[in-house]
């Protein structure tokens, strides 16, 4: 059945009076090689044998006979830190990218005193922390635990959780309680600590924005009814038949492939494991139960239809994903209530502003993008020089310019052909190389 999800506003626009005050600064124009040859059309494609969503620290990959196999999880974590050329790196999951007042003054306090001021906003709505000393885990750990970053040493590294972060804040129910839910579960499951760590669960309200995210397991938990990985389920059941599918991929996984990262990974693993679930609660396997898909980037004041005057969201554009320590800190400042979402597009919503106007423009003099002219509203990039080894340029520096260039496009700018922290929407895909930048997509 069609899904037809919460209501979706055209709220990204911004009031009249509410604007980026002057024009953003431009990079230079990076050198490239998109005019030279036919590579400057060719159609963009993926190396085959790194995940759309890779990350540095798991780009270690074995091919046989052509078809990529990981070696090892290495995903990083609070307990597991892993070393960069400019230190240590630990990544703190938030799940359904929630985050408190009390939480953000933390991170924004430990990077401050030990990483390198800046916190990190990751595609999966989760926050790393770069630069950090060899023995940073035991403190980190006694400081995380304090505010509930870290509710399960041994479930650091799979509480892997997104979630629709507008939902319940411009129409439609909140998820907050479900993501609770699936969190608590999952922690309180031993043999769910198991899970590699790019497993990824997702809850999507219906509106379709984070449920073509590639996660592994996918709940579709609209006002109108629910599945998961195509099983209608009660939105009461959402968050063990989750759980069961992340049961279901460690059974499968066990008996084909233990060096298996993601169901995909597996021979036949959806329709497998989906079989498995279906099974045991007995249900119906085939199920057509697709969101609507979400129409843009949410940025600037978010309202629910027909609360005009009442408390707003704002949605505000981190640049290149990066927080400086004072940003981190105003952010909490501005936390009502309601905490904070980081989102997969390494954005910061903040809910239940009384008067959302004033908060965004005391946002653009702390440096966050608030409407759609902001190049950071389409433009990521890896860490690229000096922070990571591997990398043949300072893309950072040059990403801005890159934006600029493809207006309305999708932009990721790679300092190798690793191409990590890449989207998976990624339609102009930037790399650097010994000669200049690659181009493909464009």
């Amino acid at each position: 059945m069609a899904h037809s999800g919460a209501t979706v506003l055209d709220s990204h626009q911004l009031p009249g009076a509410v604007t980026q005050s002057g024009p953003y600064p431009r990079a230079p124009t990076p050198v490239n090689r998109d005019t030279a040859g036919p590579a400057a059309r060719r159609t963009l494609t993926y190396n085959p044998r790194v995940p759309p969503t890779s990350d540095a620290s798991n780009s270690d990959a074995s091919s046989s006979a052509g078809t990529w196999r990981p070696t090892a999880d290495r995903c990083p974590g609070v307990l597991r830190l892993i070393n960069a050329a400019d230190g240590h790196l630990a990544r703190v999951r938030l799940p359904g990218g929630l985050i408190t007042a009390s939480q953000l003054r933390v991170l924004a306090r430990l990077t401050d005193e030990m990483g390198d001021g800046r916190i990190e906003l990751t595609s999966r709505g989760n926050i790393q922390v770069r630069a950090l000393p060899a023995d940073a885990a035991a403190r980190l750990t006694d400081a995380l635990t304090e505010v509930a970053l870290l509710p399960s040493l041994d479930h650091d590294r799979v509480r892997n959780i997104l979630a629709s972060p507008l939902a319940g804040i411009d129409g439609g129910p909140d998820l907050t309680p479900l993501v609770h839910e699936l969190d608590v579960g999952l922690c309180a499951r031993p043999q769910l600590a198991e899970l590699p760590g790019r497993f990824l669960f997702v809850i999507d309200d219906g509106r379709g924005d984070v449920a073509g995210l590639g996660a592994d397991v996918t709940a579709i938990a609209g006002a109108d009814g629910a599945s998961v990985n195509g099983l209608a389920v009660s939105r009461k059941g959402v968050a063990l038949v989750m759980l069961a599918f992340a049961e279901a991929f460690l059974g499968e996984r066990a008996a084909q492939d233990p060096a298996a990262w993601r169901i995909a990974d597996l021979p036949g693993g959806p329709g497998r494991v989906r079989a498995v679930v279906a099974d045991r609660f007995g249900v119906p396997q085939a199920l057509d139960f697709r969101p609507v898909p979400a129409p843009s980037r949410p940025v600037g004041i978010i309202g629910r239809p027909g609360a005009a005057g009442g408390p707003a969201a704002v949605v505000l554009l981190a640049p290149l994903g990066r927080l400086t320590v004072d940003q981190a800190d105003w952010l909490a400042d501005q936390v009502r209530g309601r905490p904070a979402r980081v989102t997969p597009w390494r954005s910061v919503v903040l809910p239940d502003q009384a008067d959302a106007a004033r908060t965004l423009r005391a946002a653009v003099e702390m440096g966050f993008g608030v409407d759609a002219r902001s190049p950071w509203l389409r433009v990521t990039a890896c860490a690229g020089r000096p922070g990571c080894a591997s990398a043949l340029a300072d893309v950072q520096a040059d990403a801005a310019g890159f934006a600029a260039r493809w207006p309305g496009r999708t932009v990721h700018v790679s300092g190798c052909a690793r191409h990590c922290g890449r989207p998976a929407t990624t339609e102009i895909d930037v790399t650097a190389t010994s000669e200049g930048y690659d181009i493909a997509g464009a």
